[in-house]
């Protein structure tokens, strides 16, 4: 099994990372996510016994 040079390793590890704009737009999607998630509990929690309608 061939080793990975540690240029391999960064390059690899870059493209994992994404360009910047990828960055963001992971960023704004986990916040909508979030957001989402945060108004669903809340509905849960105005309802009857946590059941939504």
């Amino acid at each position: 099994m061939p080793s990975e040079t540690a240029a391999e390793l960064l390059a690899q590890a870059a493209r994992d990372y994404g360009t910047p704009a990828e960055r963001a737009e992971r960023a704004n999607q986990a916040r909508a996510q979030r957001d989402r998630a945060r108004i669903r509990a809340q509905e849960a929690a105005s309802t009857p016994r946590g059941k939504r309608p």
